[in-house]
C-alpha cells in the first residue's frame, strides 16, 4: 500500500521541466498536532509581493513548496472568522513549517499550524501573505455512503471515477503509519499522485491518503474524510 506521493522539490522542478519538453514536441486517532508560528522578522525575510513574482492564485491542485524541499499539491482551501487557509493530507504537512509558490521559495503563503499524522491523514497551512489569492472551490462539505459515485482529479492521471466500498478503514502504509477512519473507494490512482479532493457532484468528501493498484489494471484508494478535518480546526468551505 502506498502513501499519497510526498516529493521534493528538486524532483518536482524536474517534472515540472520534463512536461514543457513533452508539450513543446506535441505541439503532476487524533494525531500529533505541530503549530508553527510566524514571527514578523521570518516574514519580511521571506517576503518579496510583486505582481511580477506572485502567482495568480493557489487553487486546489496547485504544487506548493515546503522549506525543507517537501513539495506536495494543495486540496482545498477553507477559512473560519479570522483567516484563510489550505487543508492538506498530514503525511505532506508533517515536519514541515514555511510554504511557497515556487520551488525557489520565492513567494511566501504562510506557516503550517497543524498536522495530525499518523492517526488522521490531515493538516493545516494558513495564509499569511496576502498578496497571495485563494479562491474558494464552491464546495459544500458531505459525509460519503457505502455504494455512492465519486470521483477524483489529477494532474497525474487525470479524472477518474468509482464508487464508496467501506467506511472507517483502517490502512498501514507501513513504518508505523497507521491511519484510521479512511473512506475506501475503487477510484483508481497512478504512482504520483498527490492532493485530490473526492467530490460527490459539489460535496466535497474527503482529502487523499493513499491507495494501490494504478490506474490501468485497476485499484483501491483511500481518503480522510474532510468534515472531520474541518470540524478538528473549525473551519468551513466557501
Amino acid at each position: 500500500m502506498r502513501i499519497g506521493h510526498r516529493f521534493t522539490a528538486r524532483a518536482a522542478a524536474r517534472r515540472i521541466a520534463l512536461a514543457a519538453v513533452a508539450l513543446a514536441l506535441a505541439a503532476v486517532a487524533g494525531g500529533q498536532t505541530a503549530a508553527a508560528a510566524t514571527t514578523s522578522a521570518h516574514f519580511a525575510a521571506a517576503s518579496s509581493f510583486t505582481a511580477a513574482t506572485v502567482r495568480p492564485q493557489v487553487s486546489a491542485g496547485d504544487t506548493i513548496y515546503a522549506d525543507n524541499g517537501t513539495a506536495c499539491r494543495t486540496v482545498v482551501n477553507a477559512r473560519n472568522a479570522s483567516a484563510y487557509f489550505i487543508i492538506m493530507p498530514g503525511h505532506c504537512t508533517l515536519g514541515t513549517s514555511a510554504w511557497y509558490t515556487t520551488p525557489a521559495l520565492t513567494t511566501y503563503i504562510g506557516p503550517t499550524v497543524a498536522t495530525s499524522f499518523p492517526g488522521n491523514d490531515y493538516g493545516l497551512i494558513r495564509y499569511d501573505n496576502p498578496a497571495v489569492p485563494h479562491p474558494g472551490g464552491g464546495y459544500t462539505p458531505g459525509s460519503p455512503y457505502v455504494g455512492e459515485r465519486v470521483c477524483r482529479t489529477s494532474q497525474v492521471s487525470g479524472v477518474h471515477c468509482g464508487t464508496v466500498t467501506a467506511l472507517n478503514a483502517t490502512v498501514n502504509y507501513g513504518g508505523g503509519q497507521v491511519v484510521t477512519g479512511l473512506i475506501a473507494t475503487t477510484v483508481c490512482t497512478d504512482p504520483g499522485d498527490t492532493g485530490g479532493l473526492l467530490v460527490a457532484g459539489t460535496t466535497a468528501l474527503g482529502l487523499f491518503s493513499g491507495g494501490s493498484g494504478n490506474c490501468t489494471s485497476g485499484g483501491t484508494s483511500y481518503y480522510q474524510p474532510l468534515a472531520e478535518a474541518l470540524a478538528a480546526y473549525g473551519l468551513t468551505l466557501y
